[in-house]
């Protein structure tokens, strides 16, 4: 999932989408136990026997997925690193699922998706105090945003008056804003609505940090909507951020070099579809999840951990696929770390009466952190919270902690279908957010961290993937679309709800 201001999203999406064109709900259950497993050690669907939710699900276990995680690893380790979607490890990521599906049987179709990417040329940040030589920092430009001259801006560093955010002009009271670059903490306010109040009193670029518990991590942040965002930005980590606040604050002269330089590109991403060959078209059920990484990981959990799940429990439908009684589309999407760029085409490109045969979305997110929780994404009303629902009903039988939050609350594909009007459900085991004392007890882990330290970070390996939170959510996802696909039931419900 991309990082991107919250508030909003549905108008960024919208926007972004032109520009590209151009150039807690509380209710959760106590208690944790095992899932039994009863399927073979190799994981796969024996024969043709009749299959159920249950015996679906036993062939989606943590073990079985993992096999698909390192292939994964392997890719990303292979190609410089990472998975990002305008990289080799993506298409290296996209031969390996179709692979897998065309050896199973299915008819795999690969959709080609025209975008808008944002080459980085260069990111330098150098910050010197006196006439001294300057220090090095490491900086990530952000995506979309201004470039500044070839030759880099020298400009004094300034930082609003402690306790004060950047997120009001009067914050700058008494600051030389003025032709300097100005380093801020991200507030609730947005990173992009502080950089437009740096612009208005006369600052000439933003570095900013994002405070996080694991101070050393860097988040490459993303623009847009282009108009928005008038300044040259770059993000550092929490570290360095505050050490350039201080040297700021003690008025001690300091200056930095800053040089962020981009631009746009035309590229072509790939969104992988396969679908069951029986089953109602009328009623057809959506399994979903991005195949790309960002480029500064190799993305084992965000979001290879849905992927490699989707395509886990597309294997073990294979056989059976001629006897569902609703038609399943298996999709990975391509360039979602770009704000769901894949399946924002896809989306955008069905007809009224395709949007209408689409009963159910189900997509995940992070689904294995590393300090997990149990996320189940519920409106409240209407499809998608039937489908809550049948998460929720899940987890009350094996004894399995929970927490409902609204379905954009995390941003990703799902949000697309939403705002189609589709219903959608699913699941993550959270990111950037800190665990809670309340949700040390229900979940385990540690109080006063990330749910996922690792998130858009080299360390998004499968090293740092939970095998418990793998293999319970896995589950929990094959279980769902089994209830959607192999029974009337489940659909009905969701139709009827709206």
């Amino acid at each position: 999932m991309p990082v991107l201001d919250r508030p909003l999203r549905h108008t960024l999406r919208l926007a972004a989408a032109a520009a590209l064109s151009l150039a807690c709900l509380s209710a959760q259950q106590a208690g944790a136990a095992p899932l039994p497993s009863s399927a073979p050690a190799g994981g796969a669907a024996t024969g043709r026997a009749a299959l159920s939710p249950e015996r679906l699900a036993d062939g989606v276990r943590g073990r079985d997925v993992v096999r698909h995680l390192r292939a994964f690893q392997r890719i990303a380790d292979a190609s410089g690193g990472n998975r990002g979607y305008d990289r080799p490890g993506f298409t290296r990521s996209v031969r390996y699922v179709a692979g897998r599906l065309a050896a199973a049987g299915y008819r795999v179709e690969r959709q080609r998706v025209p975008y808008t990417d944002f080459d980085i040329a260069k990111e330098r940040l150098s910050v010197r105090t006196g006439s001294g030589a300057g220090r090095k920092v490491p900086v990530l430009m952000t995506r979309f945003t201004p470039s500044t001259s070839a030759a880099g801006l020298d400009a004094p560093l300034v930082a609003p008056p402690r306790g004060k955010t950047g997120c009001a002009a009067s914050d700058y009271d008494g600051v030389a804003a003025r032709g300097a670059v100005v380093v801020l903490a991200r507030d609730a306010c947005g990173f992009g609505h502080q950089q437009q109040v740096a612009a208005q009193v006369g600052a000439r670029a933003v570095v900013m940090y994002y405070p996080t518990p694991s101070p050393r991590n860097n988040y490459r942040l993303m623009g847009l909507p282009r108009g928005s965002y008038v300044l040259p930005m770059g993000m550092v980590s929490q570290t360095d951020g505050e050490r350039l606040a201080r040297r700021a604050a003690a008025h001690e002269g300091a200056r930095v070099h800053l040089t962020l330089r981009g631009h746009d590109v035309r590229r072509t991403t790939v969104n992988l579809i396969a679908e069951t060959s029986g089953g109602d078209p009328d009623d057809v059920v959506v399994m979903g999840g991005h195949l790309d990484s960002v480029p500064e990981g190799p993305g084992v959990n965000d979001n290879g951990s849905t992927a490699a799940t989707v395509l886990q429990t597309a294997l073990e439908l294979a056989p059976h696929q001629d006897r569902v009684r609703n038609k399943v589309r298996f999709m990975w999407w391509g360039a979602e770390e770009l704000l769901d760029v894949g399946s924002g085409y896809y989306v955008d490109h069905l007809s009224p009466a395709e949007r209408g045969r689409i009963a159910a979305v189900l997509n995940a997110e992070l689904l294995a952190p590393s300090n997990y929780g149990r996320f189940v994404w519920d409106p409240g009303t209407g499809g998608s919270h039937r489908i809550a629902g049948l998460f929720a009903g899940y987890f009350a039988r094996h004894g399995l902690p929970y927490e409902r939050q609204d379905p954009g609350a995390i941003g990703s594909d799902h949000l697309v279908f939403q705002e189609a009007g589709i219903p959608v459900g699913g699941l993550d085991g959270g990111n950037l957010q800190v665990k809670t004392p309340e949700q040390q007890a229900r979940f385990g882990g540690t109080a006063g961290q990330m749910f996922d330290p690792c998130y858009h970070q080299p360390c998004d390996r499968l090293e740092a993937v939970d095998r418990t939170a793998l293999d319970t959510n896995a589950r929990a996802l094959a279980w769902v679309l089994g209830e959607l696909a192999l029974k009337d039931g489940a659909v009905r419900g969701i139709r009827a709800a709206g």
